[in-house]
C-alpha cells in the first residue's frame, strides 16, 4: 500500500483547516469594525418553507428602515405583495374564487403597479373557464405593455382565449 497519497490528503485536510481558521479570524474582524455602519445579511431556511434572506442592519440603518416602514407606501406595498402571494396560493390550492378576491385585492392596495395581479386574473378567468373576462383582463395589459416580447405573449394568450371564446359559444 501506498502511504504518499495518504499523506499529501492528511496535508492538504491540515492546509484546508488552515485556510478556514484564516479566513474565520478575517471575517471577524471586518464584522467587528463595520458592525454600526453596514447591513448584516443572514439566511434562514425551513426544509418545509422557502428561504429566508433577512438583513440585520447596523443602529443608523435600522432607524431609516424603520422610519421608511412607517410610511403608506410601504405599508400599500408590503399589502400589495401579500395580497399576490396569497392569491397564488390560493390558485395553486385550486380555489380560484378566493384567489380572484385577493388579486382584486392587490389592484386596490397598489393602483401603481397592476400588471402582475392582473396576470393572476388572466389565468384564474381562463382555468375557469371565464374567457370574456381574462380578454378583458389581456386588453388592459396589452394597452399598458410597452415590452416586445411581453406584449407578443399577451397577443398569443389573447388569440387562444378568442378561439375558447368563440368554441364556447357555438
Amino acid at each position: 500500500m501506498d502511504k504518499r497519497p495518504m499523506i499529501k490528503s492528511i496535508w492538504d485536510f491540515v492546509l484546508f483547516f488552515v485556510v478556514i481558521f484564516f479566513l474565520a479570524g478575517c471575517s471577524n474582524k471586518v464584522e467587528e469594525k463595520t458592525e454600526n455602519r453596514e447591513p448584516k445579511i443572514h439566511s434562514s431556511s425551513n426544509t418545509n418553507r422557502d428561504t429566508t434572506l433577512y438583513v440585520v442592519p447596523g443602529k443608523k440603518a435600522a432607524e431609516e428602515m424603520e422610519t421608511m416602514m412607517k410610511t403608506d407606501s410601504f405599508k400599500r406595498i408590503n399589502e400589495w405583495g401579500n395580497h399576490i402571494n396569497q392569491g397564488i396560493r390560493y390558485e395553486q390550492a385550486k380555489n380560484y374564487e378566493q384567489a380572484e378576491i385577493e388579486f382584486k385585492k392587490a389592484i386596490e392596495a397598489d393602483r401603481s403597479d397592476q400588471g402582475v395581479p392582473r396576470r393572476g386574473l388572466v389565468r384564474v378567468y381562463e382555468t375557469t373557464g371565464q374567457y370574456q373576462l381574462a380578454l378583458d383582463q389581456i386588453d388592459w395589459l396589452i394597452q399598458r405593455t410597452s415590452r416586445k416580447d411581453v406584449l407578443d405573449e399577451l397577443l398569443t394568450r389573447k388569440q387562444k382565449l378568442e378561439q375558447l371564446l368563440s368554441k364556447k359559444i357555438d
